[in-house]
């Protein structure tokens, strides 16, 4: 049985991917409540995205959370946005599904608050997010006709792959199937074990000796920065930087660590050994930072962004001011140390933000996520943690719908199904598949 299972699967999204691909997305704005916990008249737009080409009455609505950036930006467009290339437009294609991709409030043109001052901020949090994706499943349920006995399979990644289980928590009766990829479900203040990940799966992937000419060049750097030598910025052509201020020397090193990091969790760092093998590892970051661009890299505008109270396109002082009010697993290392971010918070937003404050923000945050095993609502959702992944360093929490992704990197699994796919990943893709058919079958029945 589950060999023809297998086949009936193979043959099925085979038959999907030679369709041919519709393209037509349609951007729309929903109006939101402000304040979903409290009496306030105020409302903003949430812009939201859907796909309809395949759906047909009581189909699957498809329904991906947006997380802390744009639904529409260089990396997210019509090409490649989750409506369009994604595992679950494969599985609307085959169902008949509805696809929506919904903007996190603040972030795009989401714009909850005329300012991005500490007061307005108040109302970005994961919380309100969630009330606002639940607010516009209620809306569509009870507004659109064809949507009689569709059902609501929620997906996310990474940030909103976190709120997918907090969601099925919060709201189990808007959710029949969810999906959190890549998904952190532990926080902490200090997420020491991040980085310590990210170099084992640098010496994992590109090997002992592309690890140590990395440790190597970071030591090299701290060295030559404590002996107030610039010869290494000169070389990156790294400007606007006091080598005698502390802050910007961390920062810096916050900078150029998150690089490696990147280059990690999105499955480039054997190339990112290769190019480093081939010239040297302040070469590499040359050019990691300044891309194509003939200018050179300010690494302190990174600190100075956080306090620009207006908006601009994926504001840095958004995703910070979640990270200091709730979230936190702030990314440390013998070079980033605690008080570096601790101390970030407090000078960007002001003395409310002190250790012991944040401290129990954070510890809130986790509390949300200690119960989930004991809840039916939790048994809906798959989580996933891909092994190449930093991220792993948060333990995934275990249950009947948790899978370990033998040799994946973050996210990797949302992406469109292929003929190549690993071995876990098919895995998962099979049995999301067919807990999806089950959902039609319910909805037609």
């Amino acid at each position: 049985m589950y060999n023809n299972r297998l086949v009936l699967y193979y043959l099925s999204i085979f038959i999907v991917c030679i369709q041919g691909s519709e393209e037509t997305v349609e951007f729309r704005w929903f109006e939101q409540k402000l304040d979903h916990f409290h009496k306030d008249s105020r409302t903003f737009k949430m812009r939201y995205m859907v796909k309809e080409d395949y759906f047909k009455p009581n189909g699957t609505i498809f329904f991906f959370m947006g997380g802390e950036g744009t639904i529409l930006s260089d990396t997210t467009n019509t090409s490649n946005i989750m409506l369009t290339k994604s595992y679950i437009n494969d599985l609307a294609k085959r169902y008949g599904g509805y696809l929506i991709h919904s903007e996190h409030r603040y972030y795009g043109e989401s714009k909850a608050t005329k300012s991005l001052n500490l007061k307005s901020l108040k109302y970005l949090s994961t919380p309100q997010a969630m009330a606002d994706v639940a607010a516009l499943i209620r809306f569509l349920k009870a507004n659109t006709t064809y949507f009689g006995e569709s059902k609501v399979f929620l997906v996310g990644g990474s940030y909103s792959g976190l709120m997918v289980p907090w969601f099925a928590k919060l709201y189990p009766q808007l959710i029949d199937l969810g999906w959190g990829s890549s998904a952190p479900l532990q926080f902490k203040t200090d997420l020491k074990e991040f980085y310590a990940r990210v170099f084992q799966l640098v010496q994992q992937i590109g090997g002992k000796k592309c690890h140590d000419q990395i440790v190597e060049g970071f030591k090299s750097l701290k060295s030559d920065l404590n002996n107030h030598t610039t010869t290494k910025l000169i070389e990156m052509n790294i400007c606007g930087f006091d080598h005698t201020n502390n802050v910007h020397v961390i920062n810096l090193f916050e900078r150029l660590t998150k690089v490696i990091g990147s280059e990690v969790q999105y499955g480039n760092i054997q190339k990112a050994c290769d190019d480093i093998s081939k010239s040297s590892f302040t070469s590499y970051l040359k050019k990691q930072l300044e891309g194509n661009s003939s200018e050179c890299y300010d690494s302190v505008s990174s600190l100075k962004s956080l306090k620009d109270v207006e908006y601009t396109t994926d504001s840095a002082r958004l995703w910070f001011y979640q990270c200091c009010s709730q979230l936190g697993n702030f990314q440390t290392s013998e070079y980033i140390p605690i008080d570096f971010w601790l101390d970030l918070c407090f000078d960007v937003f002001g003395n409310r933000f002190f250790e012991c404050y944040i401290n129990r923000k954070v510890k809130n945050t986790d509390r949300n996520f200690k119960d989930l095993d004991n809840r039916e609502s939790f048994r809906k959702v798959f989580l996933t943690q891909p092994e190449l992944d930093a991220w792993s360093a948060t333990k995934v929490r275990k249950h009947n719908r948790t899978y370990i992704l033998e040799g994946a990197t973050h996210c990797e699994d949302l992406q469109p199904w292929k003929e190549n796919d690993k071995p876990s990943i098919n895995a998962l893709k099979m049995d999301i598949d067919f807990e999806v058919q089950k959902l039609q079958t319910k909805a037609y029945n």
